[in-house]
């Protein structure tokens, strides 16, 4: 690999969030182009040694992760941040957008708002106040941490 293949590489490895071609070819001074051949080289030479790592697009944003054929292999050494009952509230208000908060205080008992926290925290969900209450939704962070398809778009 070139030089250019390894800082893109390292940038797409390193970064939080998936990036815009733009963003990593502002950064590195040079054209969305050579990222683009950057990003094929990289996912070329992946591929050549079988390797666990992909570059995956995630709308218009590219990340590297580790491939879906693994999760099952390292789910075990994975930190989770988020408890079974985080996630499940965290189902509950995907499958129900604008649920509001009395619905979850009935579904998840009087102290929801210890996962709502949470989750807003997290950045995976957002509220708004609504009468004398909150509606809340689930974010773009969602779609993207958890490679689900934003059925809205």
């Amino acid at each position: 690999m070139d030089d250019l293949s390894r800082k893109v590489e390292a940038i797409l490895y390193s970064c939080e969030e998936p990036l815009k071609v733009s963003d990593i070819a502002d950064y590195l001074k040079v054209s969305n182009d050579d990222v683009i051949r950057a990003m094929k080289l990289i996912a070329r030479s992946y591929n050549e040694i079988n390797s666990t790592l992909e570059i995956k697009k995630i709308g218009n944003k590219y990340k590297i992760q580790l491939s879906n054929d693994f999760n099952d292999v390292v789910y075990p050494f994975v930190k989770k941040d988020l408890d079974k009952r985080d996630i499940a509230m965290l189902s509950y208000i995907y499958g129900k957008p604008g649920v509001i908060a009395g619905e979850l205080r009935e579904n998840f008992g009087y102290n929801f708002m210890e996962s709502v926290k949470k989750l807003k925290a997290e950045k995976l969900i957002t509220s708004h106040k609504y009468r004398n209450t909150f509606k809340y939704h689930v974010t773009k962070n969602f779609y993207v941490r958890f490679n689900v398809k934003d059925d809205k778009k």
